[in-house]
C-alpha cells in the first residue's frame, strides 16, 4: 500500500470533480483526483452547458476553448440537418429549443439578457477541456482508483482506493465526493440520501440511422411514451412509463433501443450503429446536507434527478465553484468562521428546487389522459410571456439568490460576465477576464479612492478594478460592488448612497477573513 498526502482528495474525474480540482489548484491547494474508470466516460449525458456554468468557465479563462467546441458541435448539427432536412427545422440546426417537459417553447430572449446563454458543448468535450486545464495546473489525476473506504479523524480523511496494482491510501485534509449518483464517498461516509424512487425507463444513444429522415428532431408524445431526437448530435432517446430499468448497469444494445423506438414512436427505424448507449430514469434523491465533518459532496453525488431540461451539469459546475474557493480558504488558513458551512446552506436549496421541477416534468410527460390534458393546458400557459420567462430563468438558474443578510436585490445573485472597460483599458475588459485567478473582485465604477483604500488589506485575495464611467449603465444605478470568487455579489454601493467603509469592511471580513497584516 502506497500513500499520497494532498490537501484535498477529489473523488470523480467528471466535469464537476475536474472543475473543483481546477478551482482548488488555482487557489494554491494541492489536489489528487481519483476516478474508478480507465478512461473518461464517452456517454453524452448532457448535450450542452447551462449559462451559469458557461459564465463560471469563462471566469477561469476557458472562453476560447468553449467557443471552438461549440462551433464544432454546430457544424455537426448543420451536417445532420443537411442529411435529413425537415420542414419544421427553420434554422437548419436540427436541434430542439430549450424545453420544459419536452414543451420546447422557451424563448431565451425573454430571460437571458447581457449575452447570457447556454452553449452547445457536449459533456465529454467539456471533460476534455477540463482535463487539459488540470494537466496545465499540474493536478494529479489517478485513474482506475475505485474508492472502497473513507475514514475521517480530527485532522483529515484517509481514502482507500482499489487499483490494478493493489490498494492505495490517500490522506487529505478534506475529501469531496464528485463521484456521481452512486457515490461511494457518500455511501461510505453515511450521508442520508432521501427522495422518490424511479418510475420510468429511459434509453438513449448516439446513433447512425439507415434513413436519417425517418425521425423528426424534437419531442414526439405517444401512447407508449416519449421519443426524442436531436438533443445532441444524432442522439435518440425514448422514455417509457413502465417502471425503472431492471438492470441500469447492463449495456444497452442497438436492438433494444430500436425496439423501444418502435414501441414509443409507432414506427420501425433501422439503427445501423450506436455509441455511448445507456439508461436513465427519474429517481430524485438528495443528501440531507452536503458536508459531514471533513467530507463534502458536489454534483450528482449530492443530488440525482431526471435529466429533463438539461440542468444537472449547470447545477453541478456551480456547486463546484461555490465550494472551491471556500474550501481553499479553509485549507490555506484564512477562512472566516463558518465559511465552509455556507456551501451547503447556499447550494442545498438549489438542489432541492432542481428535484422539484424535474418531478413536475415527469408528471407532465406521462402518456395517460389526465397528464396529457395537463400537458396541453401547461403548453397554452407557456404562450404567456411571464410564464415562459419564469420557466426559462428557473431552468437556467438565473433566479438563484443566496441569503447573505443584505436586502439589496443584487446581493446574493450571480453577476453576468459584464464588460468593464474597452480592451486595453485596465486589467480586465470584462468580469470574466478580471477573475481568471479565482479571487474576489471589487469593481469601482466611479474611481473613488476611499473604496480601494478600504479594501487594501485584502490584496491578494481581492482584486480591485476601476471601470470606465461609460460602462456604469450596464449595472444600472450601481457605483461599486464586491464579487466573491464564484461571481456572487456580496456588497453593493448604489448611486446616491453614502459610502460606508464599515459596511464594505464587514463584507470583506465575512467572505475573505481578517485583513493581511500591514
Amino acid at each position: 500500500m502506497t500513500r499520497l498526502e494532498p490537501d484535498v482528495v477529489v473523488a470523480g474525474a467528471g466535469p464537476v470533480g475536474l472543475m473543483l480540482a481546477c478551482e482548488l489548484r488555482t487557489a494554491g491547494v494541492s489536489v489528487v483526483v481519483l476516478d474508478r474508470l480507465e478512461r473518461p466516460d464517452p456517454a453524452i449525458r448532457a448535450g450542452s452547458i447551462g449559462p451559469l456554468a458557461v459564465e463560471a468557465l469563462e471566469r477561469r479563462g476557458l472562453a476560447k476553448e468553449l467557443r471552438a467546441a461549440e462551433q464544432d458541435t454546430l457544424r455537426r448539427y448543420a451536417e445532420m440537418a443537411a442529411a435529413a432536412p425537415h420542414p419544421g427545422d427553420e434554422d437548419g440546426t436540427a436541434s430542439p429549443k430549450e424545453h420544459f417537459a419536452g414543451l420546447d417553447k422557451i424563448d431565451s430572449g425573454r430571460y437571458e439578457g447581457a449575452g447570457r446563454r447556454r452553449m452547445r458543448v457536449e459533456q465529454p468535450v467539456l471533460v476534455e477541456i477540463l482535463l487539459r486545464r488540470a494537466e496545465d495546473l499540474g493536478i494529479d489525476v489517478r485513474r482506475e482508483h475505485e474508492v472502497v473506504e473513507v475514514r475521517q479523524d480530527s485532522g483529515g480523511v484517509v481514502v482507500t482506493a482499489e487499483t490494478p496494482g493493489g490498494r492505495r491510501a490517500v490522506r487529505g485534509r478534506y475529501v469531496v465526493g464528485c463521484d456521481g449518483g452512486g457515490s461511494a464517498v457518500r455511501r461510505l461516509t453515511g450521508f442520508a440520501f432521501t427522495g422518490t424512487a424511479a418510475t420510468v425507463t429511459g434509453r438513449r444513444g448516439v446513433v447512425e440511422l439507415a434513413d436519417p429522415s425517418a425521425l423528426t428532431p424534437g419531442f414526439q408524445y405517444g401512447p407508449g411514451g416519449v421519443l426524442v431526437y436531436g438533443l445532441g448530435v444524432n442522439r435518440v432517446a425514448t422514455l417509457e412509463f413502465d417502471g425503472p430499468p431492471e438492470d441500469p448497469g447492463r449495456p444497452l444494445t442497438t436492438a433494444e433501443l430500436r425496439e423501444s423506438v418502435r414501441r414509443v414512436g409507432g414506427t420501425d427505424v433501422p439503427i445501423t450503429a450506436m455509441t455511448a448507449g445507456g439508461y436513465f430514469t427519474d429517481h430524485a434523491y438528495q443528501a440531507s446536507a452536503y458536508r459531514m465533518g471533513r467530507v463534502l459532496l458536489a454534483g450528482d453525488a449530492a443530488h440525482v434527478h431526471a435529466p429533463f431540461g438539461g440542468q444537472g451539469l449547470n447545477v453541478g459546475i456551480v456547486d463546484a465553484v461555490n465550494l472551491g474557493w471556500k474550501l481553499a480558504a479553509e485549507v490555506l488558513g484564512h477562512a472566516p468562521p463558518g465559511l465552509l458551512d455556507t456551501y451547503s446552506a447556499e447550494r442545498h436549496p438549489v438542489g432541492a428546487r432542481l428535484l422539484h421541477n424535474t418531478r413536475a416534468q415527469t408528471a407532465l410527460m406521462r402518456p395517460d389522459p389526465h397528464s396529457t390534458a395537463l400537458r396541453e393546458l401547461f403548453s397554452d400557459l407557456m404562450d404567456l410571456p411571464e410564464v415562459d420567462r419564469f420557466l426559462g430563468r428557473m431552468l437556467a438558474g438565473f433566479d438563484i439568490r443566496y441569503d447573505l443578510g443584505d436586502s439589496d436585490p443584487l446581493v446574493g445573485t450571480l453577476l453576468p460576465n459584464l464588460p468593464l472597460a474597452a480592451p486595453g483599458e485596465g486589467p480586465g475588459g470584462s468580469v470574466a477576464e478580471a477573475m481568471h485567478a479565482a479571487r474576489g473582485l471589487l469593481i469601482d465604477l466611479r474611481g473613488r479612492d476611499e473604496i480601494g483604500e478600504t479594501a487594501a488589506g485584502w490584496a491578494g485575495r481581492v482584486e480591485t478594478v476601476t471601470a470606465g464611467g461609460e460602462r456604469a449603465g450596464d449595472l444600472g444605478d450601481v457605483e461599486a460592488l464586491l464579487l466573491r470568487p464564484d461571481g456572487c455579489v456580496a456588497w453593493v454601493l448604489r448611486t446616491g448612497s453614502r459610502f460606508d467603509a464599515g459596511r464594505l469592511t464587514a463584507a470583506l471580513e465575512k467572505w475573505f477573513g481578517a485583513p493581511l497584516a500591514a
